[in-house]
């Protein structure tokens, strides 16, 4: 952002998923032609952000126990995302991961190109193991067929058990 002179970049953060979804808490940072043309935007869209809700996130921002949740977070996705690409490793193989994210709550699956992410993502469903089809969070086309697996929310053990149901799933 620094080195844009222009004002064509925008820099968007969120504390809502290190807080609770519920939370739906930004902020956007951005200057001249951009920053007036938001500005204008959210005020026809809504006006102003409600005082409970700036007052939530200045006191969330500024709490003692604010770095320590983070720190805890960062550790807990991190044991969750490695547990994640070894059960993938272990039951996909290692040409399913294309990336190791450095942080985040997913991980990308590629799937071989025979294989429908959204009926396969359906399968999973009825039997109870959720995932996302990766085409669904693609911009424009995707590059192939992928799944989106979140390890934010299951414990290491229940990681490896669902992405043995994925493995035990694909054709």
């Amino acid at each position: 952002m620094a080195a844009d002179s222009n004002g064509h970049v925008v820099c968007i953060r969120s504390i809502t998923k290190a807080t609770a979804p519920g939370l739906r808490i930004g902020a956007l940072v951005a200057r001249g032609a951009v920053l007036a043309r938001l500005a204008a935007s959210r005020s026809v869209s809504d006006f102003f952000v409600p005082g409970p809700i700036q007052e939530t996130a200045v006191e969330t921002l500024h709490s003692p126990g604010w770095t320590r949740h983070l720190k805890l977070l960062r550790t807990t996705l991190r044991e969750r995302r490695d547990a994640m690409v070894a059960a993938v490793r272990r039951q996909l193989g290692e040409e399913s991961l294309t990336t190791i994210p450095l942080g985040g709550m997913h991980l990308w699956v590629r799937l071989p190109d025979q294989v429908d992410d959204v009926a396969l993502a359906a399968r999973l469903a009825a039997s109870k193991v959720i995932v996302n089809p990766g085409r669904r969070w693609f911009p424009a086309e995707p590059t192939g067929s992928y799944l989106r697996l979140s390890y934010a929310g299951a414990p290491p053990d229940l990681i490896a058990k669902g992405v043995a149901a994925v493995a035990r799933a694909i054709p």
